[in-house]
């Protein structure tokens, strides 16, 4: 196979090229720039959000008289609270044992209040009909898809 010189440089330029065009793609400085989707991770008041979703399930679910004190309960447990946040200038001053030790108090907490949380929807969904799981389950997935 004979390829001519103008050829194989008109090949090494667009290889040399691509190669450059991404690593200066590479060197890109990786920065948030709000596009999580977690609802948590949402600049605003989450508990506005949660006061504002909560009456369209309610509705949804066509909750009966007697499933109207478990869902009370239930809002309660589960309205959104603030959770600890570290604070940066405290950790200039710790030994690196020291924050991870706090790091891990941290987590130890959100874990409680996610364990909590679990709880109460567990309690709830135990007094829904298969129907009202199922419209639940759907109103739930909206907030936590993958795509």
């Amino acid at each position: 196979m004979n390829i001519s010189k103008k050829a194989l440089s008109a090949i090494l330029c667009v290889s040399l090229s691509g190669l450059l065009s991404n690593s200066v793609l590479a060197n890109e400085k990786m920065v948030s720039k709000d596009k999580c989707r977690h609802a948590w991770s949402k600049k605003g008041d989450y508990a506005a959000r949660f006061d504002a979703r909560m009456p369209a399930l309610h509705a949804a679910l066509q909750l009966t008289s007697a499933q109207e004190a478990s869902w009370t309960e239930f809002l309660n447990k589960i309205r959104p609270v603030k959770l600890d946040q570290p604070v940066p200038q405290d950790w200039k001053n710790m030994s690196t044992p020291e924050r991870l030790d706090l790091r891990l108090s941290y987590m130890k907490s959100h874990e409680t209040k996610m364990t909590e949380h679990a709880a109460a929807i567990r309690a709830f969904y135990d007094t829904l009909t298969q129907d009202q799981k199922t419209i639940f389950d759907k109103q739930f997935q909206m907030h936590h898809r993958a795509s």
